[in-house]
């Protein structure tokens, strides 16, 4: 049997929210999920990656949009993570266009993040988010954030 979550994760990869912003946003995530199998918060000292699972489809360069090879990925993320650091986000020559970026600013489909700090909710049976949903988490945790669907 398969599972999905819904992760809401701050934008900035070091941003933890005030606790009790992360608290008031915990409750909305319960009244909107009132059936998940979990909610939870996840908070770390270094930053972390919420990976898609098995929604991935591509890796595309956020400076010429070409798609970029999973083994080259998968060696970079393996080279910027540190068991006692976490993921330090460190500027890679891209492959495709020898420009550089961090991992974070890859354009991910279905979309992944990085950071400290997520809210997790497992089998929510809620679909996509809505933008006005988005804002509201965002209103109250007084940052951007983005959203993982992951399925495995």
């Amino acid at each position: 049997m398969s599972d999905n979550w819904i992760l809401i994760v701050p934008k900035l990869p070091e941003h933890v929210p005030l606790p009790k912003n992360a608290q008031a946003a915990l409750e909305f995530l319960k009244e909107l999920a009132p059936g998940a199998d979990e909610i939870e918060i996840l908070q770390s000292e270094n930053v972390q990656f919420f990976d898609c699972g098995a929604n991935l489809e591509t890796i595309s360069c956020p400076r010429c949009s070409a798609s970029i090879d999973l083994d080259w990925w998968g060696e970079a993320m393996s080279s910027d993570y540190d068991e006692s650091e976490g993921f330090r986000l460190s500027e890679f020559q891209l492959p495709c266009c020898s420009k550089s970026a961090p991992l974070n600013t890859l354009v991910y489909e279905f979309h992944q993040a990085f950071g400290r700090f997520a809210f997790s909710a497992m089998n929510p049976d809620l679909g996509l988010l809505s933008d006005e949903t988005i804002r509201s988490f965002e209103t109250t945790l007084g940052c951007d954030v983005s959203v993982v669907y992951q399925h495995i």
